[in-house]
């Protein structure tokens, strides 16, 4: 009897200095590597003073993922995970970038925190060294942030993401190629400041030992042994001695003349050596291992651990609401009448899609805890900039837009902010949302008999026993009201009309 093939997950870490695509299956309860691909690409060394993404680095990274789709294109979408960092948060035009983006790649791009990749990232590290689970301090520097983290086992405690990494360091402090005594101070006073305000919370949580992980440390760790200035991983009397043999030869340029160092990390190494060098002083290391995961480890093993993913989102939802005081039981009552709703209707709504409809469904009335007077405006706000671990800026994003648009009229100049793909996705779900409210207006669940729901971007048809809407006389005049609101941005609802065809969003 022949055994199934395993699965292939794949995992792509668009990073500020590097992307990163990872190929793997599972085996024995380990991530076993299929394939593996890194491009330089730099983005934020393209960054200009407008914090804009210059053409130039634009057209690098879109060469990339050419390259990447061809390796993923018979992957599934539910196994595959792509995230974005540290230049994709900052950058202006990075919904330009993100559109061309997933045309190239055929799947949705997510943009993560910096806290968010701090827990995708340590869940990499974890696994990585799984044979020592004990409490460990994890670092990673990237191209344009560093994230500092606490955990014991798989689950991270303590999570903090700072604006500091080798490639915006270098830029910024080494411009002009020299590395001196000067040059080196400054970089390093301003990585202990970033560091200052995190010192004494992280060494009160404590830790057995520290892990570093990603690039510029496993580059720092392999110079390290090859030079002899240390036997395995990091250690301070290893550094002072790499420090010293780089001021020798003077220049980014004379880097090459430095063993073990790659020439596709040289451009950027001395600004995160710096970092490293900071990261052992603030938190007084004297060694550090150096592991093999990182954040697209940490993508495939949440991907393969399903339910423990979901269960971070309901974490994170669960957490406002007791943080807010929600009454959970009106929430509950729109919930009931989303999915009654959503049984009618002959529209399909992806697994996902529904979690940000529920989570949103969750969460709507989180703003009256603050104020009475428009609620919906201080929740939206609450939810797009709170820490939700599980969630990326733009499902975010899309929960807050349904928070903010669930009651009142539908702002045009909300629906503007959004990407053509997030517009479409909150609209097929705003329909649902606001008419699960409407029936929900009485705060107790009272079945309402739906005889037909459907609707696309055009067009809203709903069809209710006529004597029930005449012995509930507030509900029809919301419905009435929730014509002329969806007429404003374009979409025509019926209310006990004669139907039409409506097709599926």
């Amino acid at each position: 009897m022949s055994q199934s093939k395993p699965l292939s997950y794949a995992a792509i870490d668009l990073g500020s200095n590097s992307f990163h695509l990872l190929v793997a299956t599972f085996k024995s309860g380990q991530i076993y590597p299929l394939d593996s691909v890194k491009y330089m690409v730099r983005l934020a060394a393209g960054l200009d003073h407008r914090k804009m993404i210059s053409s130039e680095y634009l057209n690098k990274a879109y060469e990339a993922l050419e390259a990447m789709s061809a390796r993923i294109e018979n992957i599934p979408d539910q196994r595959v995970r792509i995230v974005g960092t540290n230049t994709l948060r900052v950058a202006k035009n990075s919904q330009q970038f993100l559109a061309r983006a997933e045309q190239i790649l055929g799947h949705e791009i997510e943009i993560i925190s910096g806290r968010e990749e701090a827990r995708m990232l340590y869940l990499g590290v974890a696994q990585s060294t799984s044979d020592s689970p004990s409490r460990k301090l994890v670092m990673d520097i990237g191209g344009g942030s560093t994230e500092l983290i606490i955990g014991e086992g798989v689950k991270s405690e303590k999570r903090e993401s700072l604006h500091m990494g080798c490639v915006s360091y270098t830029k910024k402090y080494f411009s002009d190629g020299m590395i001196n005594e000067h040059n080196w101070k400054r970089a390093l006073i301003h990585a202990l400041q970033e560091l200052n305000p995190f010192i004494q919370s992280f060494k009160k949580q404590g830790w057995e030992h520290s892990v570093g992980a990603s690039g510029t440390m496993r580059a720092t760790a392999k110079i390290l042994e090859v030079n002899e200035f240390a036997l395995t991983g990091i250690t301070v009397a290893g550094l002072e001695q790499l420090k010293e043999r780089c001021f020798d030869l003077g220049t980014i340029d004379q880097l090459t003349e430095l063993s073990g160092l790659s020439e596709d990390r040289r451009p950027v190494f001395i600004g995160g050596l710096a970092i490293v060098y900071a990261l052992m002083k603030a938190f007084t290391l004297q060694q550090m291992e150096v592991s093999t995961g990182a954040l697209r480890e940490g993508l495939i093993y949440e991907m393969l651990d399903g339910p423990k993913s979901i269960s971070v989102t309901k974490r994170s939802i669960r957490k406002l609401v007791e943080q807010f005081t929600v009454d959970t039981v009106q929430a509950e009552n729109v919930q009931r009448h989303s999915e009654d709703l959503l049984g009618h209707s002959e529209v399909k709504i992806k697994k996902r899609l529904l979690n940000l409809l529920f989570g949103a469904v969750k969460l709507h009335e989180i703003g009256l805890s603050i104020a009475h007077s428009q609620y919906h405006k201080i929740g939206a706000y609450v939810v797009q900039h709170a820490d939700m671990p599980g969630f990326s800026n733009q499902q975010k994003l899309v929960m807050a837009t349904l928070i903010r648009l669930h009651r009142r009229k539908i702002s045009k100049s909300v629906l503007a902010n959004l990407t053509e793909r997030q517009h479409e996705v909150v609209m097929s779900l705003l329909v649902v949302l606001r008419l699960a409210v409407i029936f929900a207006r009485n705060r107790h669940f009272e079945p309402v008999p739906v005889e037909h729901f459907n609707y696309n971007d055009k067009r809203i048809e709903i069809t209710i026993k006529t004597e029930w809407l005449v012995d509930h006389p507030l509900i029809k005049a919301d419905l009435k009201d929730e014509i002329k609101r969806w007429r404003s941005v374009g979409v025509e609802m019926t209310v006990n009309q004669p139907q039409k065809a409506a097709v599926n969003p």
